[in-house]
């Protein structure tokens, strides 16, 4: 089975020094073969103007988004980089589109640990991401609060550049979606 992962830095594996980061220690989990199409900096908006293309041209068989984290930074001018709006409604363009076609999950974006303030953002967006994906009944994995109140995830990434950790804190978002029931449901259905 092929999936592929679309999102941000975090879905990348960014500052994981051996290159897997969370989405290649599930893919190793599981048995299964993943496809990371993380691009560092990426908001919703950029991942809803390039997955299609993407999906089609690799011949997945699933599809995982993750995504949010950039969309709740604040620019130069000090304003959200994509609103709560249009975060919306591009989780719901993606949902819906991709849906059509393939069996999709989502998983709650990431916390920044160098932005208490942008983190509490990005969890407020992985709250309304689960209502949403409930409505338009997608499954959804939140993991942003345990990966919020990881002290591993904190300490690496406040050891690198303030958002990305290394291994140890994308161990342990592995091993959060991992072990997640509806994860484990969705790999089966």
């Amino acid at each position: 089975m092929r999936i592929g992962f679309f999102g941000d830095s975090f879905v990348a594996g960014m500052g994981d020094p051996e290159g897997k980061g969370w989405v290649g220690r599930v893919a190793d989990q599981a048995g299964y073969t993943a496809v990371n199409f993380g691009i560092g900096g990426d908001t919703s908006t950029d991942v809803l103007g390039r997955w299609r293309t993407e999906a089609e041209a690799a011949w997945l068989d699933r599809l995982v988004f993750s995504f949010g984290a950039n969309d709740c930074l604040l620019t130069d001018n000090k304003r959200i980089t994509v609103g709560q709006v249009d975060r919306l409604k591009n989780a719901k363009a993606i949902m819906s589109e991709a849906g059509k076609k393939w069996p999709v999950l989502f998983v709650s974006p990431l916390p920044v640990a160098g932005d208490r303030a942008a983190s509490k953002r990005i969890g407020e967006m992985a709250r309304q991401l689960g209502t949403f994906a409930q409505i338009h009944k997608t499954p959804y994995v939140n993991i942003f609060d345990a990966v919020n109140a990881s002290g591993v995830w904190r300490d690496e990434a406040m050891a690198a550049d303030g958002a990305h950790p290394g291994a140890g804190g994308y161990s342990f978002v592995a091993s959060l979606v991992a072990a997640h029931p509806i994860w484990q449901a969705w790999l089966k259905g």
